[in-house]
């Protein structure tokens, strides 16, 4: 007798009103696939070493504990009832890490970036890196496409347009 597997969509959270819409797609896709959700927050961590008379840096490159679950209490309101998320907060390259944890995943989902104003399909170093490299799936959502954001919303935090699969 096997035991079935647990069907996953694997979310990159990082605070920004794209990457929470990217989220409750998430969870309303996971609905109607039967399958939990894993939201990741990766913090970017120093990427050389100081030297040896300099002050020490900070233990948590993600900044204060109060700030990161002041984001995951954002990121996680008002999501649809009867999924499950699970949450990860991590140190590591963005893209390497979102690609590790989306291996045996259904998807891995995440929101655009405006790192470039005004352009018509924003996307970043992250996004490009899993649209190339990823082992399943990847839905980039756009707050201006999400039809369960009011209009308005999108207009007053002037969000860039942008989708790609």
């Amino acid at each position: 007798m096997s035991v079935p597997a647990v069907r996953r969509i694997v979310v990159g959270v990082d605070g920004s009103s794209d990457s929470v819409i990217a989220l409750r797609w998430a969870c309303r896709e996971a609905a109607i696939r039967g399958a939990e959700v894993h939201a990741v927050h990766v913090c970017e961590g120093p990427l050389h070493s100081p030297a040896s008379y300099a002050v020490p840096a900070p233990e948590d490159p993600c900044g204060l504990p109060a700030d990161d679950a002041e984001m995951w209490k954002v990121a996680l309101a008002d999501l649809p009832r009867g999924v499950t998320v699970r949450t990860e907060t991590t140190v590591g390259l963005v893209a390497r890490v979102l690609l590790d944890r989306c291996r045996g995943a259904d998807m891995l989902v995440l929101g655009t970036g405006s790192d470039v104003p005004d352009q018509a399909w924003p996307a970043g170093p992250v996004i490009r890196a899993c649209l190339r490299r990823s082992p399943c799936p990847v839905v980039v959502i756009s707050a201006e496409l999400d039809t369960a954001v009011a209009p308005a919303a999108v207009a007053r935090e002037g969000l860039a347009v942008g989708v790609g699969a």
